[in-house]
Order: C-alpha cells, then sequence, then structure tokens
C-alpha cells in the first residue's frame, strides 16, 4: 500500500529551484510516513513514483491538497536577472521604447558648440576653435579640415556668417555687395528669404533632429517605426547598453546608427547603476495533484487552469519595485545623492558617410516640379510628387547619406510647415520690371517681375528663382536643393578660400560623444517599464516557469477538486495537462490517447462511458472528470499504450472527501 503525500510546499519548491537556473527539480514528497488504511489500521508505507503495478492488486491513496501556493518573489540585480532569463529571452524582454528626441537633440547640440559659440554672434566670422572643447579635442590637431569640423560648419551656418564662395549664389552675393546698400546686404536677403534672423542656424537642431527620424533611423533595419522610437531590453540594460551599439550598429547595407567599439571606446550607459535592484512578486497558477501513471504507480503533477501559469501585476508598485537607476535616490548609505534628480547618460559614438559623386540639383521644369522623396506626404497628408526624378538627383540616395539627411532637413525647414512662398523684387530701374529679385513659388502679385527678355517660369511652391540684372544666378530648382549645395561646400571646403579641404567621398564625420542625456528619467524610465512588462506577462511567466512540466509525472488521471471548489473528481488528463516524454524528458509528449475517459465496464464502449468532459457548474470542458461515488466503485480506463486497467476505487462517508483510496491492476 503507497501513499502520495505532498501540499503547496511542492509548488514553493518548484518555484525556488526554477528560478535558481535548475529545471530538474521534482514534486515534493514525504517518506516514511504512517498511512491508515480503509479498516482503521496503519502500516509504514514508502512514497514513490516508480513502483510498477504487479499482477496482483495495488492500492494507492490520492489525497487533496486545497492550500495555495505562497507568492513567488524574485529579487534581481543585474547578474541575476540575466542568470535567471538567460540571454534568449532577455534579448526578447522589451523594457523601454525610448523616444530618441531629446537624446539627439542633446547630442546635435553639443556638436553644434563643440568649436565654441561665438557664431550665434551677428558676425561673418564666426570664430570657430575646436581645441576649446572637450569634444573638440577629439577631432585632432588639423581639426580645421576634419570631416566634424566640416559638419560643425554646417550646424552653424547662418546668414550673416554664410560663406557662399564657390557656390551658384556667388556671383548675385557679390553683385549685390558691390551696390552698398545696407537692404541688399546678401546676409539680410538670404534671410529675409527664408524667413529667418540673420543669426539664426538655416537648419535648426529640431528640424534635423525630425529628418534623422525619418532618415538614418527609420531605415535601419532594427527600427520598425517612423517616429524614432528606440527598444531597449533587458539585455541592452543589464549590459549598461553596450549591446546598443550591435543592435543598433551595421546591419546589411546600412552603416548603422551607433558606431561599433573600437580603438578603446565602448557604448555606456549609466542608467542602472551597481545598487540596481528589480523585485517581482507573482501569484502561482500551477496547482499540484495526485494521481496515477497507470504502467509505472502513483505520482503527481502540477496543472493550470490559468491561460498563464504565474499572474503577475507590473502595474502595482508593491509587486514591482525597482531601485538603483541613476538619480533616484535620495540617499545612498546615509548620505545625499549628488545625482539625485539627474537624468542617466549614455556614451556613444555617432557618424555619418557621404555619398561619393556630386549630386546634381533637379532643375529640368516642369518635371522637377514632381522630385520628391518617396511616399512624401504633405503636412495636409496628401501625397506630393511622384518620388525621384532623374537618375543623379538628392532623392535617389540611401536615406542615411548625409547629403540626403541635409536635403530632408532643408525639405523639412522650408517646404513641410509651412511651405516657403516668397517673393521680393530688390531693385528696380524703371518701377515696372525687376532688374534684382528672389521669387519662391508662384508669384504673390505683390511684386515686380522680371522683363520678358528673362525666362522667368513660375513653379510651385518652394521652386526658387534668383535674378541679379545680368550676372550668372543659380538655374531654377527647388529652393532645398540649393540648399544642398551651399551645405556642401561648406563642409568640403572649411575655410571659405574656394579650396577643398576635404574631398568628396572624404566627409564622414566620426563624433565619441560622453555622457548624452537619454532625455528619461528615473521615474520616467520606471512608468514605461511597468505596462511594457505587463503586455509581456505570459512571456515572463514562460521564461521563469515556461518548463515546469519536466517536474511531472507522466500521470493518465488524478484527483483534484474545480477551481471554484464544490465536491473533488477523478480528472481524466487532457492534452492541456503537459508531461514531458518519456523517453526525451526536455521535450513535451505527445497526446496519444486513443479512449480518454472512465468507463463502468472492461470493454470500455461508449455506452458504459461515466465521465463527461461537460458537467454543470464545472467550467472545465476539456477533461474527461467523474464524480466518484461513497462507498466502493469500479471503474475500467485505458492509458496512452492501449493497455487497459480495472481500478477500485474507495471513498469515505462525508461532505468533503479528500483522500481516497484507488487499487490498480492490469487487465
Amino acid at each position: 500500500m503507497i501513499r502520495r503525500l505532498a501540499s503547496a510546499s511542492s509548488i514553493s519548491l518548484l518555484l525556488s529551484v526554477a528560478c535558481n537556473g535548475d529545471d530538474s527539480a521534482t514534486g515534493a514528497t514525504e517518506t516514511g510516513s504512517s498511512s491508515s488504511s480503509s479498516d482503521g489500521s496503519t502500516s509504514d508505507t514508502t512514497s514513490t513514483t516508480t513502483s510498477p503495478p504487479a499482477s496482483v492488486p495495488i492500492r494507492y491513496f490520492l489525497r487533496i491538497d486545497d492550500e495555495l501556493p505562497p507568492p513567488l518573489v524574485l529579487e534581481m540585480d543585474k547578474d541575476k536577472a540575466l542568470e535567471i532569463f538567460g540571454e534568449t529571452a532577455a534579448r526578447n524582454l522589451e523594457l523601454l521604447e525610448v523616444d530618441s528626441t531629446p537624446m539627439l537633440i542633446n547630442a546635435l547640440t553639443e556638436i553644434q558648440v563643440s568649436c565654441g559659440t561665438f557664431w550665434q554672434n551677428y558676425s561673418e566670422k564666426p570664430k570657430h576653435d575646436c581645441s576649446k572643447t572637450e569634444l573638440g579635442q577629439t577631432y585632432g590637431e588639423d581639426w580645421q579640415t576634419s570631416a566634424e569640423f566640416g559638419l560643425v560648419r554646417m550646424l552653424t551656418m547662418t546668414p550673416i556668417n554664410a560663406v557662399v564662395k564657390g557656390t551658384s549664389l556667388e556671383p548675385m552675393a557679390n553683385t549685390l555687395a558691390s551696390i552698398n546698400d545696407p537692404d541688399l546686404k546678401f546676409s539680410k536677403v538670404l534671410a529675409d528669404t527664408l524667413g529667418i534672423d540673420q543669426t539664426q542656424p538655416f537648419i535648426s537642431i529640431d528640424v534635423l533632429v525630425a529628418a534623422l527620424k525619418k532618415t538614418l533611423l527609420y531605415s535601419h533595419p532594427q527600427v520598425e517605426n517612423d517616429e524614432g522610437l528606440l527598444k531597449v531590453t533587458l539585455w541592452d540594460a543589464v549590459n549598461d547598453m553596450q549591446t546598443l551599439s550591435v543592435a543598433y550598429g551595421p546591419d546589411g547595407e546600412h552603416p548603422g546608427i551607433l558606431y561599433g567599439d573600437s580603438d578603446g571606446f565602448e557604448t555606456f550607459s549609466n542608467a542602472l547603476t551597481d545598487r540596481f535592484l528589480m523585485k517581482v512578486v507573482a501569484e502561482s497558477n500551477l496547482r499540484w495533484v495526485d494521481g496515477i501513471d497507470l504502467s509505472v504507480g502513483g505520482g503527481d503533477m502540477f496543472v493550470t487552469d490559468a491561460e498563464s501559469i504565474l499572474t503577475f501585476d507590473f502595474l502595482d508598485p508593491e509587486k514591482l519595485v525597482i531601485t538603483g537607476i541613476f538619480g533616484q535616490e535620495k540617499k545612498i548609505d546615509g548620505k545625499d545623492n549628488p545625482d539625485y534628480g539627474k537624468e542617466p547618460t549614455i556614451d556613444m559614438r555617432f557618424r555619418l558617410g557621404e555619398h561619393m559623386p556630386e549630386i546634381l540639383p533637379c532643375t529640368d521644369a516642369p518635371d522637377c516640379y514632381e522630385n520628391y522623396p518617396s511616399g512624401w506626404i504633405d503636412v495636409e497628408g496628401n501625397p506630393k510628387g511622384v518620388g525621384p526624378v532623374g537618375s543623379d538627383t538628392i532623392w535617389n540616395l540611401k536615406p542615411w547619406l548625409l547629403e540626403y539627411i541635409v536635403g530632408y532637413s532643408a525639405l523639412l525647414a522650408y517646404g513641410y510647415d509651412p511651405p516657403l512662398h516668397y517673393d521680393k523684387c530688390l531693385l528696380s530701374y524703371d518701377m515696372k520690371t525687376c532688374a534684382a529679385g528672389i521669387w519662391v513659388g508662384p508669384p504673390s502679385g505683390d511684386e515686380l517681375l522680371p522683363p520678358d527678355s528673362f525666362p522667368f517660369e513660375p513653379g510651385p511652391v518652394g521652386w526658387s528663382i534668383f535674378k541679379a540684372f545680368d550676372v550668372p544666378t543659380p538655374t531654377p530648382q527647388f529652393l532645398w536643393e540649393l540648399l544642398i549645395e551651399i551645405a556642401e561646400v561648406a563642409i568640403h571646403d572649411t575655410n571659405g578660400d574656394k579650396i577643398k579641404d576635404i574631398e568628396p567621398g572624404d566627409a564622414n564625420p566620426l563624433f565619441a560623444l560622453k555622457g548624452v542625456g537619454l532625455g528619461l528619467s528615473a521615474q520616467d524610465m520606471i512608468d514605461q517599464i511597468r505596462p511594457k512588462m505587463q503586455e509581456q506577462a505570459d512571456e515572463v511567466a514562460n521564461v521563469i516557469l515556461g518548463k515546469y512540466w519536466k517536474n511531472n509525472g507522466h500521470l493518465d488521471f488524478y484527483y483534484r477538486r474545480p477551481p471554484t471548489g464544490g465536491m473533488p473528481y477523478l480528472y481524466f488528463v487532457a492534452e492541456s495537462d503537459l508531461r514531458p516524454d518519456e523517453n526525451n524528458p526536455d521535450t513535451l509528449a505527445a497526446y496519444t490517447y486513443t479512449k480518454p475517459g472512465f468507463f463502468s465496464c472492461a470493454e470500455m464502449t461508449d455506452g458504459c462511458k461515466v465521465s463527461s468532459t461537460e458537467i454543470m457548474d464545472v467550467a472545465d470542458t476539456s477533461h474527461e472528470k467523474y464524480l466518484l461515488p461513497e462507498g466502493e466503485s469500479t471503474l475500467y480506463v485505458e492509458d496512452d499504450t492501449g493497455k487497459a486497467y480495472e481500478v477500485g476505487f474507495y471513498v469515505p462517508s462525508g461532505p468533503n472527501p479528500t483522500e481516497i483510496i484507488a487499487t490498480v491492476s492490469a487487465l
């Protein structure tokens, strides 16, 4: 006679072992127990899961345990989190979706001022000096001819300090300068045309960030949105974000958003400090049941009626507690934290690359009126253009290239919200026709137009036409394409002497940025982590206890009370009761029963089937169930190999039979 004894401590043991990285635990049992027989006598018994039924009947005690398992409590630092989740699951568990906007603003602002801030003054000389800042010093001793300084020049280019030498605007600028009229000063003319102050950069940081999100970021295979949202996983977090340089590094033909670690530089974030701790409390939905493997003997297993084996409430601040994020704690070891309230930062490297051949403006009107990036939508939500026009124009380039990004930025700045519409006659000799002027978009009717001898064909909004007496001016084109030319010259001719300091194809700036603000506070991070983890609660449960079934016996039936309470039933195992394969315990056993259920005759025909999947007031419909009567009864069952058995049951009298006797005989 064998008696199985177990309790909620079985589940506690399973949870404990599973959370310590060992999935080989079995259900807890008590051995050497004294059991009572049906006639009141006692005998010493030994619990086992491997005593096979002999030719003589063998009796088993099946017991109900109504004690609920205690909550699962996990406390994880970075190392423990990685130990519990493992690399694969940690890579898949998303913690944050970081809006890159603040981070990009912080990074680009640091680059913009890395050679000083004198460019912000009303002066034709920006007086750059990259040796004065920590970032600027990384450009090298010859910073004046570095690709990094070339980009700084572009970012700090304003109407007052813009150098148009070497561009198609140079003749017009020189001609207006010779008139010596303050109203015709080219910096003022340029600022008025663009609708900005003379000390304001042609392309603002905000606009450049918006362009980067639509170009460099969105074109990366790991970025699935055009809003600049970057996924950060548990794997990234516990590795101090170093892995982001791989996740968002080179991928296929994309050169990467972040530049990989090398030459002593390591991507690093201080977001999770050495004091980081995550405490998680979960409710277990596993229930221990006692049953019989007909071909082996008594056993137990864990079953669940819930969709998930663990229930998490990550939104509850008592069931998910996160501490040790940078800037989170007012005091550390009893002392004021000088970093309290500060946002976490990241050290990262950022690189842009340019196209080798020269990019030509699209000037063939009217075809070029349709020259826009593929899929361009105007501010009112209407499709615009037909995509790239011509084979060597800007929108044929890959969206991660420098020229494309500059062009896209200029298009956002002057062709989107609102699109630029400007016309101004700068000088007229006869007050009938315009000798010098600028027209961007259709004429308003309020300004003089060029004489009939001038080939004047107004285009759509953004299409620019320049006239300066009889000197050469840019061929009519979209204004943003003209700005690409000015930016290209500024990047390659860093001192404005019309001699290229950086050869085409070599303007590939690489910036090693330290302490860039993530744009998230500690509380912001926690507020994001909670719903993100809640969305993935089932995945978290499967990682922690996903293979709980490896500890299950290969039972054919078990004795349990329905989840809602009431009288206990015999349950024949269903496909939802997960059991390990007897020959390969790392895989699930196939469900091979041909006659599941309980029968009152040895022939086990449908006519003598006494169990049912549907029982009044019992929600479960996947298991064959049978309510045993008081006293003695006999049922017939078949195991998953097709072998038949006779099982005699004894149910003691009373309203709540929590322990019964099953006597198994092989037929």
